[in-house]
């Protein structure tokens, strides 16, 4: 009985893609517009990991300007980070069942484990301030770990 209600009080686990996804990219850094209403949507129902090939050094300082700036919450910062060994992002690395990723690139998913990806259109130049694609991406997010609530 205890395991059921334990299960019921956890939140399945949303892994972010940080390049492409959340900004342009780790060079000009540019957040995608609705970024804090997103990470403050999705931290409601789902636990949350950035899952990035970026160096951590990197990831740092891209966390600390998304906040400095006012587009991220503070605990952004402190959000677990894990990286891929190859160019692929394999489920195992995350270490739990119940993770997702959103990520803009299909090429990083592990043949086999596309159900667990969920796809968000890539944010290019000349990064519109009338980007939709976080507020789609959550839309997809609830649909797909919104059910998942206990």
């Amino acid at each position: 009985m205890a395991n059921v209600a334990n299960r019921k009080m956890s939140k399945p686990l949303l892994c972010l893609d940080l390049e492409g996804t959340l900004v342009s990219n780790a060079v000009s850094q540019i957040p995608r517009p609705g970024l804090y209403f997103f990470l403050e949507e999705v931290a409601s129902f789902c636990d949350l990991m950035i899952y990035t090939s970026v160096s951590d050094g990197r990831v740092e300082n891209i966390r600390n300007l998304l906040v400095i700036e006012g587009v991220a919450p503070l605990w952004f910062t402190d959000l677990p980070v894990i990286r891929p060994e190859t160019t692929l992002k394999p489920k195992a690395k995350c270490g739990r069942e119940d993770a997702y990723l959103l990520d803009d690139q299909k090429a990083v998913i592990v043949p086999g484990e596309e159900d667990w990806w969920i796809p968000i259109e890539e944010f290019l130049p000349p990064y519109s301030e009338w980007d939709r694609g976080l507020m789609q991406a959550l839309i997809e997010v609830r649909a797909r770990l919104g059910s998942q609530r206990g």
